[in-house]
């Protein structure tokens, strides 16, 4: 924590008060709760640094629904923060889910329902690029069905019509696509 802060000139300090970030003429400070376990203090500096780094303001005036989307801008912060999916790739995790939350909890210095949450993040993210690349398949498939090639008589019929009458100049692009 000290090293990070140094680096990016904020100050740290703890004392038993709940962690926060603070903000006085451009100089920045963050409080940990001295209260906490290492690993949450570490884990409640990475929240709080994400409020240094990305959001300005006191949350004291702020109407709820700011300081909530702070707050969720913070915790999904601190999850990268804590474990970069640079770092991650390089390691060689475990294949059951218990033993891999563990094995991150310790190597990350985290707590284990942080280490839990960024590996149900993970899965839900490679759920969604799963989701979409199907969809996407499945979009594809579908636009084959509409080529000419496979359009009723009728279809074709009346497609022929409306080129006829944008060739002769009666209709626009865009007023035979209102037909369609």
């Amino acid at each position: 924590m000290t090293n990070l802060a140094a680096k990016l000139h904020i100050w740290v300090y703890t004392m038993d008060m709940n962690s926060m970030a603070i903000e006085k003429d451009g100089l920045f400070s963050i409080n940990v709760d001295r209260r906490l376990s290492v690993k949450e203090q570490w884990e409640d500096f990475l929240h709080e640094l994400c409020h240094v780094l990305r959001h300005s303001g006191n949350q004291m005036v702020m109407p709820d629904r700011y300081v909530d989307w702070q707050e969720q801008d913070a915790s999904a912060f601190q999850l990268y923060a804590a474990i970069p999916m640079s770092m991650l790739k390089k390691l060689s995790l475990p294949e059951q889910k218990n033993e891999m939350v563990a094995f991150l909890s310790d190597e990350f210095q985290v707590t284990y329902r942080l280490a839990n949450e960024r590996i149900e993040q993970i899965q839900r993210r490679v759920l969604q690029g799963i989701l979409d690349h199907e969809y996407q398949q499945f979009t594809q498939s579908q636009l084959s069905t509409y080529s000419p090639d496979n359009w009723s008589d009728a279809t074709r019929a009346i497609m022929n019509k409306l080129e006829q009458l944008k060739r002769k100049g009666g209709m626009t692009d865009r007023q035979a696509s209102r037909l369609l």
